[in-house]
């Protein structure tokens, strides 16, 4: 049932086209003093109902299938429509309501097809143009589909990553916990339970696609990451500072994660005088987000992880030409400096 109702409103939008390029073709005429008559309205109706019927009825039908018998067999049928619709209004209609002809009496009928197959040919090619405009509207219109449908599968496929992708470093920090018996590791489970019901269930909508969320949500919830953080990295020293009103804009959920996540992997956080410093500021619509940190001498995993990649990637396809993204190694720190306008 729901496929009914685009093609009910391409039908709505041909005819609507339709009528609207007879009226301006009759205003284009009526521009010209002495222009204007009957017969010109009914030889322009004649025209348009004709280009109608040859795009709609003949080349919509038949050229896709490649039927071009029935192709030459139409467009000789379009232009006998053409004579037989303006036969039909000015030499029969009209002297009936009006008393007038276009043609003197005792035209014959052979020499009105002949004398009119001069103004059915144009008719033809005007068919062939309306029938090339709507298949290039048509062919922009499913190929900008076909992007929308393409980029929101790829949005859904790398948010899947990013879930497994966070519970994997998190498992890890949960079981170093646990293999020294600390304390802290309930606290630590705790917390993953309420980021993963965030993750799973704040951040999508009921049917399980992404929606934007409130931005002071997302800054809670990267509160919470660092303090789960916190837990496994000893002395952590980081310093969070926001600007702005936060409850004001919303952000497309799990962006932001990426970088505090590699700060606290790659960067060595425990010196008082170089903690990890985070800014967060909101302004007329811009996000600022800038994460610096030292970066750590010691030898980095032997399996890279997906989530900067990942992140770049929704980016690209969530905020085009409405970001900007700068990873700088400055003296010995990494600065990750993010814009985006919401």
């Amino acid at each position: 049932m729901n496929l009914a109702f685009p093609r009910l409103s391409a039908n709505f939008i041909r005819n609507s086209l339709y009528l609207l390029a007879f009226f301006v073709q009759l205003f284009t005429i009526a521009s010209s003093p002495g222009r204007l008559s009957y017969f010109t309205i009914t030889f322009t109706l004649a025209r348009w109902i004709s280009v109608y019927i040859y795009h709609v009825w003949v080349l919509n039908r038949f050229l896709p299938t490649r039927k071009y018998v029935a192709i030459l067999a139409g467009t000789l049928l379009a232009g006998l429509s053409f004579i037989a619709v303006r036969y039909s209004l000015e030499e029969i209609i009209s002297p009936l309501l009006f008393n007038a002809r276009n043609y003197a009496d005792g035209t014959t009928l052979a020499y009105y097809i002949q004398d009119n197959l001069y103004f059915a040919l144009p008719t033809i090619g005007l068919g062939w143009l309306v029938k090339l405009v709507e298949d290039w509207f048509t062919y922009q219109i499913e190929r900008s589909s076909l992007v929308s449908e393409r980029n929101t599968a790829e949005l859904a496929f790398l948010k899947s990553q990013v879930n497994p992708h966070f519970l994997f470093n998190t498992l890890n920090n949960i079981y170093a916990l646990a293999y020294t018996k600390s304390p802290e590791a309930p606290e630590a489970i705790l917390k993953l339970s309420g980021l993963m019901r965030y993750m799973l269930y704040e951040s999508s909508s009921p049917d399980g696609q992404s929606q934007k969320v409130a931005l002071s949500k997302e800054v809670k919830y990267l509160t919470n990451l660092i303090d789960l953080e916190k837990i496994r990295v000893a002395n952590a020293q980081v310093h969070v500072q926001t600007e702005g009103n936060l409850d004001l804009y919303r952000i497309e959920p799990l962006l932001l994660i990426t970088f505090v996540e590699n700060a606290f992997k790659h960067g060595d956080l425990t010196n008082a005088s170089q903690p990890l410093t985070i800014l967060l500021s909101v302004k007329q619509g811009q996000l600022t987000f800038i994460t610096k940190n030292k970066k750590s001498q010691r030898q980095k995993d032997a399996v890279g992880g997906i989530g900067l990649q990942n992140v770049q990637r929704r980016l690209a396809l969530l905020y085009p030409n409405r970001h900007t993204l700068q990873i700088n190694d400055e003296n010995g720190s990494y600065v990750c400096h993010l814009t985006i306008q919401l």
